[in-house]
């Protein structure tokens, strides 16, 4: 998968069943160097996260979720976080951040 070690897979798919689990996950990609391929050594794993809902609360639990698989898989996953109707309707759909993403995220849902 892309230019990705082992651990970085076995670590992204494992941050993807646990927001399968604990919430409605709607979208979630890897962009950024990862994903173009021109990562080097000390790379993060940007990944793209779309929920259907998105709450500071939320987002912790993500962060926690994130910090445990990155201590775990010694990788270092860098999370985007979104709102599905902030995408579909509201001004980040417009963002830089997630025209770089729709254009060159790699979709791991």
């Amino acid at each position: 998968m892309l230019g990705l070690s082992k651990n970085e897979q076995v670590a992204l798919h494992r941050l993807q069943k646990e927001l399968e689990a604990n919430f409605n996950l709607v979208d979630f990609r890897i962009f950024g160097s990862k994903a173009r391929g021109d990562a080097v050594k000390d790379s993060d794993i940007d990944v793209m996260i779309e929920l259907e809902n998105y709450t500071p609360a939320i987002e912790s639990e993500v962060d926690d979720i994130i910090f445990s698989i990155n201590l775990e898989h010694d990788t270092f996953i860098s999370a985007t976080i979104f709102d599905r109707e902030e995408l579909e309707s509201g001004p980040l759909s417009e963002s830089p951040i997630y025209k770089v993403i729709e254009r060159e995220g790699v979709r791991l849902l």
